[in-house]
């Protein structure tokens, strides 16, 4: 597919005239960048601020991989549909109504905190809630990003935004521990609260050129199955599916055991678990820059699949390390793999899907997103059986070992 062919719709021709202006002072990207950077922060910050109260109420790895997962599921039950649905709405009111959406929730949660009366299954509740926003923002926020930016930008502010998420991952954490352990879990939730609707009244202010919605006449299901359809006869995107699941189930659940590899295994307060946490963000985002200045010597494909296996290789490593030192640096270095895998994630898919079908192809790719709670569950299930460690271990070596398989099924992923 051709960049003219791409660039040839309403929404990018509006973009075309700002093709030539730095990003950062273009003031619609600049909102929709600040608005990713603040949601994303508040979502680390309140995973682990909630992953920590859970495990030291229950002292269950598994109820507290359980309480993450829950976030995640509505990707996998509803990432199509929203992708679908984001394609017959106005997007930006969508990413409003979501922003203040959580704020409202967080709002609750922190009352319940500071007054005393919050149980577990109210955080699960919230989580569960929350997860509603994150099963669109692919199709929402980071389709109005890519179209904002035009296709003649695309490649940078898809490297920007992935290295913005990246860094939320190192400052996220390291709030969240330190939050938790000072002002305990209400003051997180009313943190997160207050900046959930600093990042609503922002979107407020956007202005966007949206694609063509398509005909109303088309219900949803019809445009998931198209979405589905397509991504099937694209080896590309079938690979990059693919890769995702084994990632979201393998790879990146191993988030929810930190606090109970911190706490039980290397000893630590609440503070450096939240230090710990941070290191792959921390090592994501200094890949994400690398990436980003020499965004053109990166073959799309090839970068991601070996910074995925090399996320998982480092993940495993960081299972079997008895020190904190040698953790941290495990974890730094999965970091850098797992940039390779988010810069070019959401980059492959926009510039090889027609513009009519990216957001629903985008909610396609939410709903492979969505295999994270099903991981979660596997490892905190392992977790209960062999200990948080070994789970770990078992899980990324078994995905690593389906990376190779399906590098070997779609030669795309290494041929690119």
């Amino acid at each position: 597919m051709s960049k003219a062919a791409i660039a040839s719709t309403p929404a990018e021709r509006v973009a075309a005239p700002h093709a030539q202006v730095p990003l950062l002072k273009d003031g619609r990207f600049l909102r929709i960048w600040i608005v990713g950077g603040v949601a994303n922060t508040m979502r680390w910050l309140e995973l682990l601020a909630v992953g920590i109260f859970v495990f030291d109420a229950t002292d269950s790895a598994f109820l507290a991989a359980a309480v993450t997962a829950l976030r995640s599921l509505p990707m996998l039950c509803l990432g199509a549909f929203a992708g679908a649905l984001a394609e017959r709405s106005d997007r930006r009111l969508l990413l409003i109504a979501g922003l203040f959406g959580m704020a409202a929730i967080a709002g609750v949660l922190a009352l319940l905190a500071f007054t005393g009366r919050i149980a577990i299954w109210h955080i699960a509740l919230g989580a569960l809630a929350n997860g509603l926003y994150w099963s669109g923002e692919m199709a929402v926020r980071r389709t109005m990003l890519g179209e904002i930016a035009g296709i003649e930008r695309i490649s940078a502010a898809m490297g920007l935004d992935s290295a913005t998420a990246n860094g939320t991952r190192m400052v996220g954490p390291i709030m969240g521990g330190l939050l938790f352990e000072t002002v305990g879990l209400a003051g997180a939730y009313l943190i997160a609260a207050t900046l959930y609707a600093l990042a609503g009244l922002l979107a407020v202010s956007l202005t966007h050129a949206e694609t063509p919605r398509p005909p109303r006449d088309r219900n949803v299901l019809a445009n998931v199955l198209e979405g589905l359809r397509y991504a099937r006869t694209k080896p590309l995107i079938a690979g990059t599916l693919a890769i995702t699941v084994l990632m979201n189930f393998f790879g990146f659940p191993y988030s929810s055991l930190v606090p109970a590899i911190g706490r039980d295994e290397l000893g630590l307060s609440a503070i450096a678990i939240g230090l710990l946490a941070s290191a792959e963000g921390t090592g994501a985002l200094l890949g994400s820059i690398v990436i980003a200045v020499n965004r053109e010597a990166w073959p799309y494909a090839r970068t991601f699949l070996i910074g995925s296996m090399l996320c998982l290789f480092a993940t495993f490593l960081f299972s079997r390390s008895p020190w904190f030192s040698l953790a941290f640096a495990m974890l730094l270095v999965g970091g850098v793999g797992s940039a390779g895998f988010g810069a070019m994630q959401a980059t492959i898919i926009f510039t090889q899907t027609p513009a009519e079908l990216r957001s629903r192809v985008m909610g396609v790719l939410t709903m492979f997103i969505g295999a994270g709670p099903f991981g979660m569950l596997h490892v905190g299930l392992m977790a209960n059986w062999l200990g948080a460690s070994n789970a770990v271990s078992v899980a990324t070596s078994e995905g690593f070992l389906l990376a190779i398989l399906a590098a070997l099924i779609w030669p795309a992923l290494r041929q690119r």
